[in-house]
């Protein structure tokens, strides 16, 4: 799947930003409170929508007033809108989700189009109603709740479902991570914040695969680091990282590690296990406790695991980051008069020539996006 452009109004600071023809990897720079976090957490409002309806979505995130846009007026900052439009398969698909009345009783806009055909229509209020994209068929979805989606219903056409129900945001805690797992840690995915990353080591060091590729970009990342693995704790029942380094004979455990080498753990863990699967996954500040070369590395490994049924986005304030990116990875992060803007660096520059990316950044020659 190819991303022409997301669109997302009404979403705290994101009043109404668009982003077109994103890459498979792409990272949103930009100072402190300028919305990058508000525009990865739109990206997972909307699979909460789409997966779960938007009653739980609010309340998973924390209700109408924390969510809202409060730059915009009346009617409008009680509306949240989502456009989408991607190929898929070879074939040109919109997607628009809109949820009214966010602050009381929320009722769901939606439409599918496939090729210009309609696949799924839903008006305000009214049941879903499914088009055949061959012949006059229709199907009616009757009595189906009016805060709910019915994309899960176009799943035989369309694998979009799953790519919008599979959106992930991680912010992870190297402290959280370090510390032993109980024996009830979740084994089936990363927990956004990290701290179940050896239960979920221990299970994905089953597949030869991704065993090799965490030592292989371990030992990019820290030089000397010879073995990483998952084993029990007598203590707990739970699960423990212990790593080994070159000209030792013990394993020492993670709380003798740096920050810096957990959170690159954390964030190999999470793109290597989802790397397969279709959906979206989004890391903020990956450069966390890390050195310049060792982002590089990062970046690489991000870039090579991304694709387009699994982009990756980040948020940073990382010059060496910027560095590590391509111009068209890049996307400039501001907020003016409280609404976020985004736009992309390879639009808005000519030529370089032989000036680096992130002194070109630093120098403001793309006119945004400052980590001050």
């Amino acid at each position: 799947m190819k991303i022409d452009l997301i669109q997302i109004s009404g979403f705290k600071s994101v009043a109404n930003v668009g982003l077109e023809d994103l890459t498979p990897f792409s990272a949103f720079a930009g100072p402190n409170g300028s919305g990058k976090s508000n525009l990865m957490d739109a990206l997972a409002f909307v699979s909460a929508l789409v997966e779960s309806g938007a009653v739980k979505a609010l309340r998973q995130f924390r209700g109408f007033a924390q969510v809202h846009c409060y730059k915009l007026k009346r009617h409008n900052s009680r509306t949240f809108s989502f456009r989408l439009h991607a190929t898929m398969s070879s074939r040109n698909v919109e997607y628009t989700l809109k949820v009214h009345h966010m602050d009381t009783a929320p009722e769901l806009e939606e439409t599918v189009l496939i090729d210009g055909k309609k696949l799924l229509e839903r008006k305000r209020g009214r049941d879903p109603q499914i088009y055949a994209l061959e012949g006059e068929r229709e199907t009616s979805i009757e009595k189906f709740p009016v805060d709910m989606s019915a994309l899960l219903f176009t799943q035989k056409e369309l694998s979009l479902y799953d790519f919008l129900t599979n959106v992930e945001v991680f912010r992870f805690d190297p402290l959280g991570a370090k510390e032993p797992d109980g024996s009830s840690a979740d084994t089936t995915a990363l927990h956004p914040n990290g701290h179940n990353v050896a239960t979920m080591l221990a299970t994905l060091e089953k597949d030869n695969d991704f065993r090799s590729q965490v030592m292989e970009w371990m030992s990019l990342l820290v030089p000397g680091m010879e073995q990483v693995r998952a084993e029990p704790d007598r203590l707990s029942g739970g699960t423990v990282i212990k790593f080994k380094e070159e000209g030792t004979r013990a394993h020492f455990p993670a709380h003798l590690i740096s920050d810096g080498t957990i959170y690159a753990l954390c964030i190999m863990a999470a793109v290597l296990s989802r790397a397969k699967k279709s959906g979206i996954t989004l890391i903020e500040e990956p450069e966390r406790g890390m050195h310049p070369k060792g982002i590089e590395v990062l970046v690489d490994l991000m870039r090579q695991n991304a694709g387009i049924e699994h982009p990756i986005f980040v948020t940073t304030h990382s010059e060496s980051l910027v560095r590590a990116c391509q111009v068209d990875e890049l996307w400039l992060v501001n907020k003016f008069d409280g609404k976020t803007i985004a736009k992309n660096a390879g639009k808005s520059s000519s030529n370089l020539g032989q000036i680096n990316l992130d002194t070109a950044w630093l120098m403001n020659l793309f006119d945004g996006g400052l980590p001050w």
